[in-house]
């Protein structure tokens, strides 16, 4: 493993956690080191344990592990709840003068800073988490003037004195320890390079993506974790024509969409668990009226409100086989950040070309995480849009008129997909309707045509499967008789679970799936392996049980649905345990 430090800040819900970790991580990064966020929070404004993890290295981190060597602790409940991930080597940052006794373990090195009074001396109270990250940096080795540029980032809008203000406090932390502790001993001295990092998260890096695959609309209600999407995208998408509305509830959000995409914007909506289930009415309206829309679905533990600030990959089912009737969709997956930002290129892209609701589905891990990428992994030259059978001509519309002149916006083809005309185009005049339809769009019941329109909307999902390249990623050994697979957020962890499965001498493949419908038929890699594992988080196995009907056999199966992601080494652990157990009964 590449050598790495972990830090994490600890406290209650309204005490400033979350922007005390993004100020670090950002230092972090601007300082050439590569970085991995993860957060834990309550489902509540004030109160409540939360906390903000930073891994990091001047190599690439793709996971959290069962290891925190800087803790800086604002409640003796952040002590324990990270005591199993404390080490003899670990450093706990507290406030003394605080009404509280810190109790730490003797092994640990105990660094009691006046957070509340240099804050003071600084400013303000408010400033203790800053003067704690001042400390932090002595105790890391790290320079503590990478943070001006994130302070400076942080609290520029709110005036040069309180930038000011806050440089100190973290000053006066770094001084503090420098001159009452002696922390030589702990070994830590962070390396910085020249390296230049692009840092953000899984929900940003949608939101991005929206913008370059030319999204110029976006309906939404807030609802956690989906709801940064909206707030990356306002103020954002205004600057290339777009609009953000903020719709009343989510049924009101996906028609919004629905109708934007009508009008001929490439639009979109996302949601978690109960708005999912709110737009479910509509899923069939957007197939059947053929209109192209991405719908992401940021999942988080349910059923019902479930634990809404925790993570699961709860929803997949849903985004299968949501809707009644027989709804044609795609499904997409991304299993990395940066993914997130080219899957989502790809589903408007899939949506228009095909003519079909696009669902997007990420996870709470995904969308908080923050993490550290080159600048070229986002490179714009890179990104193609495909708008499919879109007329904007005489002559195509031509081809699409009956006898009468009127334009066939359903017209039965060989693959499924109709061509499609946006308002304002000259014959392009048509309508729509959820009720079953003929090749113009008016009602019909006839058996024949009813046929004819549900075979056709069938066989756009077969044409992508031939045309399009729903392909997997794969690491590892790919010679190795034991075969791990997985979808979604788990890659990372998955990844790193390679380095210490190899150090106990186990040998493993790794297959990760961004495709869930259509999605890569793996029965050959199956069948080749001696041992199949698939790893997800919820309690069923709902991929598994895809797999499972694919390949005609029983997997082996790793599920965790605690509401926390996979951590490497603890993935790696269980791999190697379920390695040694017997695959379930037929």
């Amino acid at each position: 493993m590449a050598e790495d430090l972990n830090w994490a800040i600890g406290g209650e819900a309204g005490d400033g956690i979350d922007s005390t970790g993004k100020i670090f991580a950002q230092a972090l990064s601007r300082a050439g080191r590569h970085v991995f966020t993860s957060k834990d929070f309550a489902s509540r404004i004030r109160g409540g344990y939360t906390a903000y993890k930073i891994r990091t290295s001047v190599d690439q981190v793709q996971s959290v592990v069962d290891r925190l060597d800087i803790l800086v602790a604002l409640t003796q409940r952040t002590i324990d709840e990270n005591l199993d991930e404390l080490h003899e080597g670990s450093a706990i940052i507290y406030d003394g003068e605080r009404s509280w006794e810190a109790e730490i373990p003797d092994e640990m090195t105990a660094v009691d800073v006046p957070l509340k009074s240099l804050a003071e001396e600084a400013g303000g109270a408010i400033m203790r988490n800053i003067v704690a990250l001042g400390a932090a940096c002595e105790i890391t080795g790290f320079d503590v003037e990478y943070l001006d540029e994130s302070l400076e980032k942080r609290f520029g809008g709110k005036g040069s004195k309180i930038v000011e203000n806050n440089k100190e406090a973290a000053r006066k932390g770094q001084e503090y320890v420098q001159e009452n502790y002696d922390v030589d001993h702990l070994g830590y001295n962070l390396e910085t390079t020249d390296n230049d990092y692009v840092l953000l998260n899984g929900n940003e890096a949608i939101g991005m993506g929206a913008i370059a695959a030319g999204c110029r609309f976006y309906a939404g209600y807030p609802i956690t974790p989906a709801t940064s999407i909206m707030e990356y995208l306002t103020g954002r998408i205004e600057d290339y024509g777009g609009h953000v509305v903020q719709a009343e509830d989510e049924l009101s959000a996906i028609n919004m969409a629905l109708g934007g995409a009508r009008a001929g914007a490439r639009s979109m909506t996302a949601t978690s668990g109960a708005g999912v289930d709110l737009m479910t009415e509509t899923f069939g309206l957007v197939a059947t009226s053929e209109t192209p829309l991405v719908i992401a679905d940021v999942q988080r533990s349910g059923p019902s409100t479930g634990m809404p600030t925790k993570q699961e990959q709860g929803d997949l089912n849903m985004a299968l086989y949501g809707g009644h009737g027989e709804v044609p969709r795609f499904v997409v997956a991304p299993t990395s950040i940066d993914e997130c930002f080219w899957k989502t290129i790809e589903a408007f892209n899939l949506a228009e070309k095909y003519q079909t609701p696009v669902f997007l589905v990420s996870d709470l891990a995904m969308s908080v995480t923050e993490q550290t990428f080159p600048p070229e992994a986002f490179d714009m030259d890179e990104v193609e849009i495909d708008r499919g059978k879109l007329v904007d001509d005489d002559d195509e519309v031509d081809e699409w008129l009956d006898e009468q002149g009127r334009f066939r916006a359903h017209a039965v083809t060989d693959d499924g997909v109709s061509p499609r005309a946006i308002p304002g185009t000259t014959d392009g005049a048509h309508m729509s309707t959820g009720l079953e339809h003929d090749e113009l769009g008016r009602r019909t019941e006839d058996e024949d045509e009813r046929v004819q329109q549900v075979d056709k909307r069938n066989r756009k999902v077969e044409t992508a499967k031939e045309q399009e390249g729903w392909e997997y990623r794969e690491f590892g050994n790919e010679d190795a008789d034991n075969l791990v697979i997985t979808w979604g957020s788990n890659e990372g962890a998955l990844a790193e679970a390679l380095d210490y499965l190899e150090e106990d001498g186990v040998d493993v493949r790794v297959i990760s799936v961004p495709y869930i419908f259509p999605r890569p038929d793996l029965t050959d890699e199956i069948e080749a392996a001696e041992e199949t594992i698939v790893v997800e988080c919820n309690a069923t196995g709902q991929f598994a049980d895809l797999l499972e009907h694919d390949a005609l056999t029983r997997l082996k199966r790793i599920n965790k649905y605690t509401g926390v992601r996979f951590k490497a080494d603890e993935l790696a652990e269980q791999i190697t345990q379920k390695l040694s157990e017997e695959v379930p009964a037929q």
